[in-house]
């Protein structure tokens, strides 16, 4: 018998059995969403383009009384009537992404089988007499196109690769559906499953000691286990508040050379082969691109909707679909901050205050003392100029502050800028241009050198007088016209260098001078001051702050930091958050001088 998937949903002696479509159902995923529908005892119908071979199939493994239709779903036929009755259709057909070379024959192929066979799909249900409820349809992180160590969830834009355009017009079809039931769009990361796949067709490679990462080794590769895919799959059928994009990939993202090593030691073999950049795009064509980029894609909307995953750990992962017993962790050593000493005495010390609450007493004293230690002090932070002074004011403090990400400088007496960047005025009034014309409304908040916020919406069809002296922009708005606002501007203005761009954890979109950056920043005052940049000190804990680590001298990230700050940094902390400042202040900032402290 056939192995059946362990289901993270269970069964109910209640439970109304449910009518699904599966298309695509002799695929990887395909098959294991069938065996657990089944187990879950719904009534399943396959599509298929061949009758006879998908019967043959489905007899070899053990399974009959499955309805079939034949048909090409690409192409409109007599199949699309068979849409109606069902209560969810899910859609995972479409040419193999790495099963052959990317010709551009090959490309339109993928192209035609994804985008033309959801539109057919999306065709069929609006003249369906008795529609699905729910439409669950496959994507890819492709999406985002080279996303580099960037962690990225469902909120950053598409990229602009073959790989993420395919993905974009692939999506913007089953888009068309939500009108008339709910849709879920399935970004799916390389899926591990012995019998197939990426991983199927590496095994034979691994096993005879030939594997070895691709390129640099330095691309993520954004991972799920089928058994996973299968689960969510589960939660998006049971939970009716799911619409919309989801990463369905563990929340663990790896480096391929991080896999590349897994995948060896689980089979005991070596990996030291390396296939060069050249040779892999002699051999793959167009698929090298997708092969030696890749995405660090965080699966935020499926955990925050309470999913959780069965294995989001890369060794028990491989080890479970691969049957493998999986050797126990070996201890690692603690980050030590005494083994790192800063090459010399700090000068000047700047601080990632964001998160940080001064009404503590913990935080009122560290600012105390690194008030009165010996080093410049400089705050850094992502408020805006009312909520900085506001800190400084709760702080009871006097510190230089860098506000709005680097767009600003505010003095430490709080109550003037220093210097900023300001965006150009025609370049507001060209990006307002562009969200105006949207058919749906945009809310920008404007932020200004003099500490005002001020509020607009788009679509208003009267002249809209915007404010000068802009630091920083805040858009918000439904997802669908601020994907494509967010697109426009890449394309119109960041990819130009006009202005910088960053999404926030909720969607919205923060823009700012594209020369407006703590690392920048950072450099202007030590420039001011005359200190040398191996003096300056820098503490980290967000993810803007990685131009400010990449600049300093030395940067210290705290513990709850996010991996590529740490990445960037010299020496992370054993703390996190407020123990990690006060750490950080008394090892480094306000240890004793090793060449004056004399011998007890």
């Amino acid at each position: 018998m056939p192995e059946r998937p362990a289901s993270h949903a269970h069964r109910s002696i209640d439970r109304i059995p449910k009518r699904i479509l599966i298309v695509g159902a002799m695929g990887l995923v395909g098959r294991r969403v069938l065996l657990q529908r089944l187990t879950l005892g719904d009534q399943i119908t396959v599509m298929t383009r061949d009758r006879r071979r998908t019967r043959q199939l489905l007899v070899a493994l053990g399974l009959t009384g499955i309805d079939i239709i034949e048909g090409d779903p690409a192409v409109p036929g007599p199949w699309q009537e068979s849409v109606t009755g069902h209560d969810v259709v899910i859609t995972l057909a479409g040419a193999g992404i790495a099963d052959r070379r990317w010709s551009s024959r090959y490309i339109r192929t993928m192209r035609d089988s994804r985008v033309d066979g959801t539109y057919q799909l999306v065709q069929a249900i609006e003249r369906s007499t008795d529609r699905p409820s729910l439409l669950l349809s496959a994507s890819a992180v492709g999406y985002y196109g080279d996303r580099g160590s960037v962690l990225t969830d469902e909120h950053a834009a598409a990229g602009d690769d073959t790989l993420a355009d395919m993905c974009v017009h692939w999506e913007n079809q089953a888009i068309r559906a939500e009108s008339m039931c709910r849709v879920v769009r399935m970004r799916f990361g390389v899926v591990l499953d012995a019998s197939g796949g990426a991983l199927g067709r590496m095994l034979p490679i691994f096993r005879k000691g030939l594997g070895g990462r691709l390129g640099s080794g330095r691309q993520y590769m954004s991972w799920v286990t089928w058994h996973d895919v299968v689960g969510a799959i589960d939660h998006f059928i049971e939970h009716d508040d799911a619409h919309g994009a989801f990463n369905v990939v563990a929340p663990n993202a790896v480096t391929n050379r991080e896999f590349t090593e897994t995948l060896a030691s689980l089979l005991h073999r070596p990996a030291i082969f390396t296939v060069p950049a050249p040779a892999l795009r002699l051999a793959v064509g167009g698929l090298a691109s997708t092969l030696l980029t890749g995405q660090r894609a965080w699966p935020a909307k499926l955990m925050e909707s309470g999913f959780e995953f069965q294995f989001p750990a890369l060794d028990t992962a491989l080890g479970t679909v691969l049957n493998l017993q999986v050797p126990p962790p070996k201890l690692r050593k603690q980050a030590s901050t005494a083994l790192r000493p800063m090459p010399s005495p700090p000068r000047l010390v700047v601080v990632d205050i964001n998160e940080l609450l001064p009404d503590a007493i913990k935080t009122r004293t560290m600012l105390q003392q690194l008030a009165a230690s010996p080093a410049q002090v400089v705050l850094a932070t992502s408020s805006g100029l009312e909520m900085s002074r506001r800190f400084l004011h709760r702080c009871g403090q006097s510190f230089p502050m860098i506000i709005a990400d680097g767009a600003g400088l505010l003095a430490a007496d709080g109550s003037t800028l220093a210097s900023s960047r300001v965006l150009p005025a025609e370049l507001v009034s060209g990006m307002w241009s562009v969200a105006d014309a949207l058919d749906e409304p945009l809310l920008f908040t404007f932020e200004t050198t003099e500490g005002d916020v001020v509020q607009r919406t788009t679509n208003q069809d009267k002249p809209m007088d915007l404010p000068s002296s802009i630091l920083r922009i805040r858009i918000e708005g439904e997802e669908a016209p601020r994907v494509l606002f967010e697109a426009n501007i890449r394309e119109k203005f960041w990819k130009q260098r006009c202005i910088a761009l960053h999404v926030a954890g909720d969607g919205s979109l923060e823009i700012i001078h594209p020369l407006a950056d703590r690392g920048i920043a950072v450099q202007d005052v030590a420039r001011r001051l005359g200190t040398p940049r191996e003096t300056v000190m820098a503490v980290v804990s967000s993810e803007r702050s990685a131009g400010l680590a990449e600049w300093s001298g030395f940067a210290v990230a705290l513990s709850d930091a996010p991996a590529t700050i740490q990445d960037l940094a010299d020496v992370t902390t054993e703390a996190a958050a407020e123990d990690g400042l006060a750490e950080a202040l008394h090892t480094w900032i306000l240890a004793p001088d090793p060449q004056t402290t004399e011998p007890a």
